[in-house]
């Protein structure tokens, strides 16, 4: 987006007060999203964090409840609810985001301090394609459909008390202040609201300017505004200064008929807010919107189906893959009228995160989203100068978690087989970072050192244990597209620097009898002395060296370089001796991103029997209703679509890891592609090895699946075994 084309202001306010709205329809659908179940994962970060109230697939707008306490997306399903906030992120750990614009209904006198106008809940109702809730205290019955752009709210009044609505313009998740300045327009005449709120301190710490339009079906009859402490009865329009809270309300007619209210969202101006609105929902059919939403959840479901299992398997699957498509958010009509010829995908947190199972998944089901991310990452590149691992609210943030993952996310794509996308023009910012990005120590001696500083301006989470296999990793990819791009000078240069990982191995560093370890490097040369135990281990946030890891953790990551790490460990079998202790020892945290592939790498070294025994662990990990942790944007539900199916991603190739999959039939129909089926006709919950596959026919005696074989079609037939079998196994 480009600040200088954006509309701010009063005057933008005013011109979005005065744009018309319309009518649609649509037609009636029933399918695979009447499984969905959004209340899995809304717990804290233990549990998911994901987002309660209902999304189009990679929509822009997110309509959801607020309480007061909970979790990171602000909500708790025993709190009571203070209103329903119009932007979220879903399954983000750390600083809370959104819960932008909350609009609070309420009888009588408008009540603005969120803490005094919390309702108890009954009669919740989640679905894929609505969220609906009766406010006990005020008797209120609150539902909600979304459309890409824009949300349709229907409220039902009690009668006999004045009709209110409260629109809280500067606050976020939890109720916090989170405004550098806002102000709001309301017209009376025709029922329309329009604010704009600059908002700060969100999880990205860039200031970003937001602004919403919204649209009542009726006339108010009263109205006004909240500026700071003081009252504004009749008062139209105001402005406030950062840190000062900006509400406004008004009250109406409620008469027997609901109330219909339709809402837009926009980074680009109010304007732009006002014609979204009136391009997503230009009429109050709210049956028409659901069916509308529905429909396009089901579309996006049946790309991966199970069958063979009961409702309650299918409820957690669907519900899982509707997690992994909601993020990130196509935001490419939101734009200036110029640049909406070009992708512009937003809210990415992060792809340190999402890199690991989320998008190779979106390159498999949904080719036509990958490009699209790829491209509007190219493009911010190409404005912006770089394109940085979290890109929230329209503005690049280079977080220090580890290295440049913008690489890893292009170069899965090149590796895979992904058409369609001008590889040598996306190589320019592979290479940018590889040239300019990686620290320069990195550059001159080959490893980011202990106390080297990450360009993250508020909290220095970039380790020597962690970044420095990280750059490594990013190189490869580079290498891989500078190749495409047909500059093979770079590409043996960086394929030479992948394997920098090595100047952090300590060959002497020990713990539990096993010698050898990824450690902290001082720029001396000198290795930091520390337990190669200590650091994240799934409950304590200690980063020394490693970010959310440990020395036993990251010396598993060098995917890119697997045989020479197998070999540093003292080769096959004491490499599967020691990968077994550790996994034994829960000295590798398996639901954490870092170490998402590790129990997998049993199959690289000749034991995919063991490569099952641990992805059937792991998959007992996620409950019925929760996460084993962050949601994490896409990457823990990705997880366990693919460990559902049978498959996961073996990052650096074009390939998936096999297992045993937990269902007699699962079927993936990529975007453009044919169906392709996996079956295992004698499953069973304890049949967890496979004995022995065929694909289209033919013997398979390798553990692993080209990406190519799935979308081509066809079909994987395994025979299944409750004990361990010798399929696929080194001799």
């Amino acid at each position: 987006m480009k600040p200088s084309l954006r509309r701010s202001g009063s005057f933008a306010l005013a011109a979005a007060l005065l744009l018309p709205a319309g009518h649609t329809a649509a037609q009636q659908q029933t399918g695979l999203s009447r499984y969905v179940d959004p209340l899995i994962g809304t717990g804290n970060d233990d549990q998911g964090d994901t987002v309660p109230g209902p999304t189009r697939p990679a929509g822009s707008i997110h309509p959801s409840p607020q309480t007061l306490v909970g979790s990171n997306a602000g909500y708790d399903k025993a709190a009571p609810i203070s209103g329903f906030a119009q932007l979220h992120t879903q399954g983000s750990g750390g600083r809370t985001t959104y819960g932008t614009f909350l609009i609070s209904p309420q009888t009588g006198a408008p009540v603005f301090d969120e803490a005094t106008h919390l309702s108890p809940k009954a009669d919740e109702r989640l679905a894929a394609d609505a969220y609906g809730v009766t406010l006990t205290r005020y008797g209120i019955r609150a539902e909600v459909t979304p459309a890409p752009f824009a949300a349709l709210y229907r409220f039902t009044y009690p009668s006999g008390a004045p009709a209110t609505m409260v629109f809280d313009v500067t606050r976020k998740i939890r109720g916090e202040l989170a405004s550098a300045g806002a102000d709001v327009a309301i017209d009376p005449s025709t029922g329309r609201i329009a604010a704009r709120v600059r908002a700060k301190t969100y999880w990205n710490p860039a200031e970003v300017d937001i602004w919403m339009v919204a649209q009542l079906d009726r006339k108010p009859t009263a109205w006004g505004i909240r500026s700071g402490a003081k009252n504004l009865p009749g008062a139209t329009s105001a402005a406030t200064p950062a840190d000062t809270q900006l509400a406004a309300w008004w009250q109406f007619d409620a008469g027997d008929k609901p109330v219909m209210m339709k809402v837009a969202v926009s980074f680009t101006s109010a304007q732009r807010a006002a014609e979204l609105l009136a391009e997503d929902i230009p009429g109050w059919d709210f049956a028409a919107v659901r069916r509308d939403t529905a429909a396009a959840w089901d579309r996006e479901l049946s790309r991966a189906t199970i069958d063979g299992v009961g409702d309650a398997d299918k409820r957690r699957f669907y519900t899982a893959l509707y997690h992994s498509a909601v993020q990130p958010r196509d935001r490419t009509r939101d734009q200036p009228v110029q640049d909406r010829a070009s992708p512009h995908w937003d809210d990415y947190y992060t792809l340190w995160d999402t890199y690991h199972t989320a998008i190779p998944l979106m390159t498999l089901l949904r080719p036509d989203a990958y490009r699209g991310n790829v491209a509007s990452i190219v493009r911010t590149f190409e404005r912006y100068g770089a394109a940085h691992t979290a890109f929230i609210a329209g503005r690049n943030y280079h977080v220090g978690q580890g290295g440049d993952e913008v690489d890893n996310v292009l170069g899965e794509g090149l590796i895979r087989g992904v058409t369609g996308i001008d590889w040598p023009r996306a190589a320019a910012v592979l290479l940018h970072n590889a040239l300019e990005e990686r620290r320069p120590r990195y550059l001159i001696d080959g490893w980011f050192a202990v106390g080297d500083r990450s360009p993250e301006p508020d909290n220095q989470r970039a380790k020597s244990g962690s970044s420095t296999p990280a750059f490594a990793l990013n190189d490869f990819y580079a290498g891989k597209l500078a190749a495409a791009a047909g500059q093979g000078d770079l590409a043996t240069m960086l394929a030479a620097r992948s394997r920098n990982w090595r100047n952090v191995w300590n060959a002497d560093a020990q713990s539990d009898g096993y010698r050898g370890f990824i450690m902290p490097r001082y720029p001396d040369g000198r290795f930091q002395d520390i337990d190669p135990k200590l650091g994240w281990d799934g409950k304590t946030y200690n980063n020394v060296g490693f970010y959310e890891g440990t020395a036993w953790v990251y010396s598993y990551t060098m995917l890119h370089d697997l045989p020479a790490m197998v070999e540093a460990m003292g080769g096959r079998d004491r490499f599967v001796e020691r990968l077994r202790h550790a996994l034994d020892a829960n000295l590798v945290d398996i639901t954490n991103e870092p170490s998402f592939a590790t129990p997998w790498l049993f199959s690289d070294v000749g034991r995919p029997d063991l490569a099952s025994y641990w992805a059937d662990r792991i998959f007992r990990r996620f409950t019925p209703d929760a996460y084993p942790g962050d949601e994490d944007n896409g990457a823990m539900s990705s997880h366990y679509v693919f460990n559902r199916l049978g498959l996961f991603p073996k990052l650096t190739t074009d390939l998936f890891y096999l297992h045993a999959p937990h269902q007699p039939l699962g079927t993936i129909t990529p975007q453009g592609g044919k169906p392709f089926r996996v079956v295992a006709r004698n499953w069973g919950p304890e049949r967890i090895y496979i004995a022995s596959a065929t694909l289209n026919g033919r013997p398979l005696t390798t553990p692993f699946l080209r990406q190519a074989d799935i979308v081509a079609g066809g079909e994987l037939r395994l025979v299944l075994s409750d004990k361990p079998t010798r399929w696929a196994m080194a001799r």
